[in-house]
């Protein structure tokens, strides 16, 4: 009899869970392209990520629907960091704020993919889930990055 496979674990059977519950589906449906989880207004139309309790536009006017925001972005604005943060990334990386035209919202989030002084403005960018960190029981740290579009 076989045992199935628990889909938050990789293939060297290593645990995998995700930096914050709700930011993102996790794990993915095999097949499906990583999306990031975010709310809407339907009064306004502004959308929010991460999502929020209620419109700071409308307030109690407009009610919030959930929506997946599209994968595809174009970076807005980036910086390298050249220090390792406490929370374990280690130096030197690139994030900065993306611009995810088909939802008319800016996010910011950490780059992937290539080397942090090449991402710049402008740059087509697409969402990836991928390790942040290793925490101290080995356990991958799964978060969201944007990777350049190939």
């Amino acid at each position: 009899m076989s045992e199935a496979i628990n889909p938050s674990q990789s293939s060297e059977n290593q645990i995998r869970i995700p930096v914050q519950e709700g930011l993102f589906d996790f794990p993915p449906d095999e097949g499906q392209h990583p999306a990031l989880l975010a709310n809407s207004c339907r009064h306004c139309g502004k959308c929010f990520f991460p999502k929020r309790t209620f419109c700071p536009d409308c307030f109690e006017q407009g009610e919030l629907e959930d929506i997946v925001l599209d994968r595809k972005g174009v970076i807005y604005a980036v910086t390298v960091v050249h220090l390792s943060s406490p929370s374990g990334i280690k130096a030197p990386y690139a994030y900065g704020y993306v611009n995810i035209p088909a939802n008319k919202i800016r996010i910011l989030a950490p780059f992937t993919g290539a080397s942090p002084n090449s991402f710049h403005a402008g740059m087509e960018v697409e969402l990836v889930l991928d390790t942040i960190r290793t925490d101290s029981k080995g356990q991958h740290i799964i978060g969201y990055k944007f990777k350049p579009l190939s």
